[in-house]
């Protein structure tokens, strides 16, 4: 399939669009989450997706409410994302500790509730995701989603950066770490539960988490890193949406595998680039009786 052939589809259009709206925006995001070491924290919410929709699924069926069970996602997702920030702030309980016993017990208690409604079919399309399924509607809450990421961290970067790097610092300088800490978790529940439609729950993370990791291998400031993983987070996509329909394979795996080559290449590069440079400019080691 060419490149004009793909374009003629509505729904390839969009995942195109979809793809250029949200890999940027998770890359921006991840480069926070990755220096914050919130990969996990990040994983737990992209899961905690499941009890969401198993909570809106069990009010429409048990208890016959006329509504759309996917907007049960979004509050519960921010709900988890409060309590895990609120346990962090006033528990002696380690961090990584609280987020793998909301990861499990969200994803237990999603489960309990789907077993109950008898669909099992939800698990798969929450694990796995369908990039294929976004329309009008996904791309403009996906642009709005996009320019609140961009908004909330370019109008915070300083601080956040210096509430990421040195806390203490910023303390001094009277950042409200907590309530800064607390709005990014919330803005990263925003973004996954709205993303995950693209990748699911169980790839989503590598979208917002490999980009940065790969930029930072080969950046020597803050700013390069940020580029670059906004540069990553754009061409990957909606280069994976193309290799997929050229090769009639999965789309969000291609995504992701693409991703890690990237980050391997990233990996590489520095080493390649040092043995270039001995090899056309060798030092000797200096001359001693």
């Amino acid at each position: 399939m060419t490149l004009q052939e793909i374009l003629s589809y509505d729904f390839l259009r969009y995942t195109l669009i979809s793809a250029c709206l949200l890999g940027p925006t998770c890359a921006l995001l991840g480069v926070f989450v990755t220096l914050r070491s919130m990969s996990f924290f990040s994983d737990a919410l992209a899961h905690s997706t499941i009890t969401g929709l198993a909570l809106g699924w069990f009010l429409h069926d048990k208890l016959n409410l006329p509504i759309d069970p996917t907007l049960f996602i979004i509050p519960f997702s921010l709900f988890l994302a409060i309590i895990m920030q609120w346990l962090m702030q006033r528990t002696t309980i380690s961090p990584d500790t609280i987020i793998a016993f909301s990861f499990s017990g969200s994803v237990a208690l999603g489960v309990l509730i789907i077993s109950s409604l008898d669909r099992y079919s939800l698990i798969e399309g929450i694990l796995f995701g369908s990039i294929y399924a976004n329309g009008p509607s996904e791309i403009l809450r996906q642009s709005l989603l996009a320019i609140a990421v961009l908004a909330f961290l370019f109008w915070q970067i300083r601080p956040l950066t210096l509430a990421t790097l040195s806390p203490t610092i910023a303390e001094v300088r009277r950042i409200h770490t907590r309530t800064l800490s607390l709005s990014f978790a919330l803005l990263t529940a925003l973004t996954i539960t709205i993303a995950q439609p693209m990748l699911g729950a169980l790839l989503l993370s590598a979208l917002i988490v490999i980009p940065s990791a790969a930029a930072k291998l080969v950046s020597q400031s803050f700013r390069q890193h940020i580029l670059l993983s906004l540069l990553i987070g754009l061409l990957v996509p909606p280069t994976g949406v193309v290799l997929s329909c050229k090769t009639n394979l999965p789309t969000a795996p291609s995504i992701v595998l693409l991703n890690i080559l990237v980050l391997i290449f990233c990996h590489i590069l520095p080493r390649l680039l040092q043995l270039f440079k001995n090899k056309h400019h060798p030092s000797f080691p200096l001359y001693t009786q």
